[in-house]
């Protein structure tokens, strides 16, 4: 499907009597039409979700229709208008949820989103509600910065260190000629989080509204294992930003927020939770009594889920006009963090082998299952480090009296990686969807860390850096996908029967012009030429034969 980079819906004569309808009506009736024939069903009974039917959701071509519709109205207001704002009524009938109709925003902004949002999946969603993951729909109108990217970074740590227990003599010491009695793994793991969002004033002009930015995000951050642990992190994010001018081709970064979701903690198998730690390496005395009697290898499949609910919305502070409106809901990311260890090629050691340290194989959950090959393999690299420890694992040691209870592998495996997310808009100017912000290439990446001895003190800076880099975030610079050649100082005129549009784009892009006469029906009428680079020209001369036509600008 192509993707249509610039809609400019221009109506050649004053014939077509707009001024008939009120601005809820012709978006309506526009709508109606447009949705009919894409979908089967009309403005009225919209389904956007189902209790027993995963198909049904709300899409981008959904929207599209709709946003066409705002923008025909749009173009028939004076240039100097704000645009036009529809919000979404529901409904529940039976098993599905509907939106039934729209109702204008004007001047009724704070009073609307004061009301809060509900999940989609809400059952006690009534009519005037705002619904994550439903969009208002923004007409295109005047020179307006638009949202933009959000993103987020993600830093995971990890460590496995062993300890093993020595055999109690039965008058307070232990023995060191015998091998140990129990072999302890311990997973330790620190994660932390950092989110940022990014507005975007792409036109060559200062934008000199008085405007405030508003954004707020509802994350949920989860930790599973197979072990039916389950932890659920909650947290919101928000921001008020007022800017009096904003300058030509600016950024504005409303949102930027450092969280840390797990703090350096231990797995506890006795109790099958993380336990707290400082941020010290643990000596013997940190773990659980309960912990140090382990009888086997239990396998771990750790997840992590990041959900995020995003609300941002530009408002004119002159009027208190919505200028822009964003309602991204229920979208994040899933990281298999045993996979990613798999992956894993830094260590604290360059030359260790070290995606070998987090084999699991042949350990299963049994209770005397085999030791992992990477516990094998940690033992190992842990032998030439101390002579004692590998004495001790023997028990060929000598009677010392004062040997401790407890003595530990001196080799920790540690693996550190950072995974970032970016939904970011190819064109500024469609972004009202996750649909519309999803790329493949830029939307997830896994990096690897080399490890540092200040685990995990080291997350912000290297999160920071991440957000920045420009290889999946790339906040406060152009997006790498950006394509869209968005067109600019756009004019029109109709002399002597021949109707000529003008616009400023991307030098060389090949732009294509397509036309209807009712919104609905569109085709290439031709492409535009460039009388000089980044300075476009089309002419229709058979715009006279119709009374009303509109115009799109497109990429092919």
């Amino acid at each position: 499907m192509k993707r249509i980079i610039w809609q400019l819906i221009i109506i050649v004569t004053v014939a077509f009597r707009v001024s008939a309808h009120t601005p809820l009506e012709f978006f309506t009736n526009q709508a109606n039409a447009l949705l009919q024939a894409g979908f089967g069903f009309g403005v009225t009974n919209i389904p956007v979700y189902s209790t027993t039917n995963p198909a049904i959701v709300y899409n981008a071509s959904i929207h599209y229709a709709l946003q066409s519709a705002a923008n025909a109205y749009d173009a028939t207001t004076p240039a100097t208008n704000f645009p036009s704002v529809f919000r979404p009524l529901f409904s529940w009938q039976t098993n599905t949820l509907y939106v039934v109709g729209y109702s204008c925003v004007t001047t009724d902004f704070y009073a609307q989103i004061g009301q809060g949002f509900k999940a989609l999946t809400d059952p006690t969603i009534t009519s005037n509600d705002n619904v994550w993951g439903i969009p208002w729909v923004v007409g295109t109108k005047g020179q307006i910065p638009a949202f933009n990217e959000y993103c987020y970074s993600t830093a995971v740590a990890v460590e496995r260190q062993i300890q093993f227990v020595r055999n109690p003599l039965g008058n307070g010491l232990y023995a060191t000629n015998r091998p140990p009695q129990y072999t302890n793994q311990f997973y330790l793991m620190a994660i932390s989080n950092i989110f940022g969002a990014e507005v975007w004033n792409f036109y060559p002009t200062t934008f000199t509204n008085s405007v405030t930015l508003i954004v707020s995000n509802h994350i949920s951050i989860t930790i599973t294992n197979n072990y039916y642990y389950w932890t659920n992190i909650l947290f919101n994010t928000a921001s008020n930003w007022s800017i009096d001018s904003w300058p030509a081709c600016g950024f504005m970064i409303p949102l930027l927020k450092n969280v840390i979701s797990l703090p350096y903690s231990y797995w506890s198998e006795s109790t099958e939770q993380f336990v707290s730690l400082s941020n010290t390496n643990p000596t013997n005395n940190v773990f659980l009594p309960s912990d140090l009697q382990q009888t086997g290898w239990p396998v771990h499949e750790w997840t992590l889920n990041i959900t995020n609910n995003l609300m941002y919305a530009l408002i004119d502070n002159g009027t208190g006009r919505v200028l822009d409106f964003v309602n991204l809901g229920a979208f994040g990311s899933s990281l298999n963090i045993n996979q990613a260890l798999l992956n894993d090629t830094e260590s604290s050691d360059p030359q260790i082998p070290y995606d070998n340290m987090w084999t699991v194989a042949p350990a299963d959950d049994e209770s005397n299952s085999p030791m992992s090959a990477g516990m094998l393999n940690q033992i190992d690299m842990g032998i030439p480090q101390n002579v004692e420890f590998l004495l001790s694992l023997r028990g060929i040691g000598q009677d010392y009296p004062d040997y401790v209870k407890i003595f530990s592998d001196p080799y920790t495996a540690s693996a550190y990686f950072i995974q970032s997310c970016s939904w970011q808009a190819a064109n500024p100017m469609v972004h009202y969807t996750v649909e519309d912000l999803t790329n493949p290439e830029f939307n997830q990446d896994i990096q690897d860390v080399p490890f540092s001895q200040n685990f995990p003190l080291n997350f912000g800076p290297a999160l920071a850096d991440s957000m920045y880099d420009g290889t999946v975030c790339s906040l406060g610079e152009v997006n790498p996908d950006y394509n869209s050649g968005a067109v600019e100082n756009f004019g029109y005129n109709l002399t002597g029967g021949l109707f000529q549009i003008e616009f400023a784009g991307a030098t060389n892009l090949p732009y294509e012009v397509w036309a209807s006469t009712n919104v609905l029906d569109w085709c290439q009428i031709g492409t535009v030429t460039q009388p000089s680079p980044g300075e476009f020209q089309f002419q229709d001369p058979a715009a006279t034969n119709y009374s009303a036509r509109y115009y799109q600008v497109r990429l092919p």
